[in-house]
């Protein structure tokens, strides 16, 4: 039974391991200085311990407009006194696919006065491009779940978004309030929301 845990936690670790340092196609030096802005982004988030208050000092993120897969465009405006939840995620990520189910469930039945909506950036961070995305996605189940596109990772670098999984808190007022590395649950991504 603890050789079963001590495997399970060792294969948990590598895959976020692998996950986080393939996804850019990283070498040694990516690598480097990807940890080095994860550790600026860390410091600059001790000095704000304010940081769910939306004292970031993020820009107002309202006016971003993306494509949905069917090419309609999506202005985060279009949710102007709604709370709004984001995840960034990668077709190759596993975690990201791990959690895609409970990610659309949400989506489906967000909390009050909030949305839930997923954001990729096809042809970067070795994402597949526009088409190939497109065709893969439509062979999975998830036939609601928003999924919005971030031409060139236009919106990945204004977050500061380096690794996948990565969510995205914004306030009522289009204000940003927290990006947070990892996986996030949704009993976790409730209670944030709840708290804007």
């Amino acid at each position: 039974m603890m050789k079963r845990k001590l495997l399970l936690a060792v294969f948990s670790t590598f895959l976020l391991a692998a996950c986080q340092n393939s996804q850019m196609g990283m070498d040694k030096m990516d690598m480097k200085s990807t940890t080095e802005e994860m550790g600026k982004m860390s410091e600059q988030k001790t000095e704000n311990k304010d940081s769910m208050n939306g004292t970031m000092g993020m820009d107002e993120v309202s006016d971003y407009t993306f494509k949905t897969l069917d090419g309609k465009d999506v202005s985060l405006a279009d949710y102007k006194g709604k709370k709004i939840y984001l995840k960034f995620w990668a077709s190759w990520c596993p975690i990201c696919l791990a959690g895609l189910a409970d990610i659309n469930q949400l989506a489906d039945t967000p909390p009050k006065d909030a949305v839930v909506l997923t954001v990729v950036a096809p042809g970067v961070n070795r994402e597949k491009k526009l088409d190939d995305f497109k065709e893969w996605f439509s062979g999975l189940e998830y036939k609601t779940l928003p999924v919005l596109v971030d031409n060139n990772g236009q919106f990945l670098k204004k977050l500061g978004v380096v690794g996948y999984p990565s969510s995205a808190f914004i306030d009522a007022n289009g204000k940003v309030v927290r990006v947070q590395p990892g996986h996030v649950t949704n009993e976790d991504i409730v209670k944030t929301l709840e708290t804007l």
